[in-house]
């Protein structure tokens, strides 16, 4: 039966609660513990110095272990992006959606997926640096051919022109992934309403785990569309965005560490 990675990287001695003089290793160490509300708040201090697959892969576990499904999603989603040839981060990633509740009805194209894995085969800053690299040089290229007139800059220029679609099409592929609007429900049972209140209509209820797309924004409030169609109303406090500036959250921070891996 396919099980939960749980691998931590690094090393630390834990002598108990509220030291984060080395964040990391201590988080480790107090996830070892069994720490885990400890060990959030220390890799929380190891994220907010600058943005690590590891910490997030971390972090996914120690919210995973505390039952935290939406939370644990939205970090190993973090990681995926940081290092997304990690095999250990995506069978984590896939492992925890399976845990959720509202199950998808969606069966993913084999051909899409396989596409999709193609282009996500580089980073997501390689991507668009090697795009703006490779398109000054295709431009290089074709001067030579139009100056000179020999077809060896020609063959020159399609190669790279070739390459320059492959990483603009990642870039593209990534810029989907990082959108600003991806989030997660991070409650158990959430009810979407007709509008930004507590008193309008409910129509739907989702739960833990489910990625969802923030549509507008209100004090307090945000619309979200879940897969399907369906959307409506939540309290900002009941999701968390993904990505954006600094991998702001939409709602409170809260418990999570430890990396899941081999």
């Amino acid at each position: 039966m396919t099980a939960l990675l749980l691998v931590l990287v690094g090393s630390g001695d834990w002598s108990g609660a509220g030291r984060c003089g080395e964040p990391f290793a201590q988080a480790n160490a107090a996830y070892e513990a069994g720490q885990y509300r400890q060990a959030v708040a220390c890799y929380d201090s190891a994220a907010a110095a600058g943005q690590s697959a590891a910490v997030y892969f971390n972090r996914g576990n120690a919210f995973f272990k505390q039952g935290m499904v939406g939370r644990a999603i939205a970090d190993y989603l973090r990681a995926e992006v940081l290092n997304p040839l990690d095999r250990d981060i995506r069978h984590n990633l896939e492992f925890a959606r399976r845990f959720r509740p509202d199950k998808g009805t969606l069966v993913p194209n084999p051909l899409v997926q396989a596409g999709t894995r193609l282009l996500r085969l580089i980073p997501g800053r390689l991507a668009k640096l090697g795009a703006g690299v490779l398109f000054l040089l295709a431009a290089v290229a074709l001067s030579g051919l139009f100056i000179t007139g020999r077809r060896q800059f020609g063959w020159l220029a399609l190669a790279i022109g070739a390459l320059f679609l492959y990483f603009l099409a990642a870039q593209t592929s990534w810029a989907a992934v990082t959108s600003p609007s991806r989030a997660v429900v991070i409650v158990p049972e959430l009810v979407l309403r007709a509008g930004p209140a507590a008193e309008y209509k409910e129509i739907v209820i989702v739960h833990d785990g489910l990625e969802v797309t923030i549509r507008e924004r209100r004090p307090e409030w945000v619309l979200i569309q879940v897969p399907g169609g369906e959307g409506g109303w939540v309290e900002a406090s009941t999701i968390e965005q993904v990505f954006g500036p600094g991998t702001s959250r939409v709602g409170r921070v809260g418990p999570g560490t430890g990396r899941v891996g081999r």
